[in-house]
């Protein structure tokens, strides 16, 4: 199973007791050169581009105030949600406040911060494989920050697995993380899209039109058939939320 990661942070950039969303989509590779056909198809259709690198789907870009009052970026980013759902895609999110204090003893905030979100996401997406691909692994994708970036967060991963105790419990997940370029991987640009969906949703933006793309993606939420247990995992967690959206939220 393929796993693409990409995050949205408010305000940007990032500062301490602000909030961050990191998005994933899980994608079966069997069918990845396919899906990636088909956005490439999409992506000649609307922008009319020669090369799939030519046109990059983000969030912010197709997702700001100003970007839904656009027929033309509505309706691409609505075929972009039905093949989503037409090839299966699987979505689960983590949303949390930026931390002020490292959380772990030798660690930045920052650090701390990418350590909880693995700890959230991996076992989500540990249990998804364990109830529906067990003769399956995780290839988790990260979009590359350069190679100091790239470092820390490949740290962290390896240091979640290993020095966790839920982390060392997870055996379908591949161990080190893949750093890509998001320009030319389809996944890593719809896990864009989620990320700041649910980021702009969960900072209080009242469009009609956004909370329906919100819905349509919550629509896609890996969800738990776990039927031995009180509480199966779903997709998303958020904790830490704004005051006002937890409220809202019911949360």
């Amino acid at each position: 199973m393929l796993v693409f990661v990409d995050e949205s942070e408010w305000p940007k950039p990032a500062t301490s007791g602000g909030h961050t969303v990191w998005a994933a989509v899980a994608l079966q590779p069997q069918l990845s050169k396919a899906f990636s056909r088909e956005i490439f198809n999409l992506k000649r259709k609307f922008w009319r581009v020669s090369e799939p690198h030519e046109f990059e789907i983000k969030g912010r870009m197709l997702l700001n105030r100003r970007a839904l009052t656009s027929p033309k970026k509505v309706e691409f980013v609505e075929e972009v949600l039905s093949l989503c759902k037409r090839y299966q895609l699987l979505a689960f999110a983590v949303g949390m406040r930026q931390l002020e204090e490292p959380m772990l003893t030798g660690f930045s905030p920052e650090e701390s911060r990418i350590f909880r979100v693995y700890h959230y996401l991996l076992e989500r997406v540990e249990a998804m494989m364990e109830e529906g691909y067990l003769d399956d692994m995780a290839i988790v994708l990260l979009d590359s920050g350069g190679i100091k970036t790239d470092k820390r967060r490949a740290i962290a991963f390896g240091n979640f697995l290993y020095g966790h105790e839920a982390g060392k419990s997870m055996q379908k997940i591949v161990e080190t993380p893949f750093f890509v370029t998001s320009t030319l991987t389809p996944g890593i640009q719809i896990a864009d899209l989620f990320a700041y969906a649910l980021a702009q949703q969960n900072l209080g933006r009242k469009e009609a039109k956004l909370r329906e793309i919100y819905d349509r993606i919550r629509e896609l939420e890996w969800r738990s058939n776990r039927l031995d247990i009180e509480y199966p995992l779903r997709g998303f967690r958020f904790v830490d939320l704004p005051e006002r959206v937890a409220k809202d939220e019911g949360i």
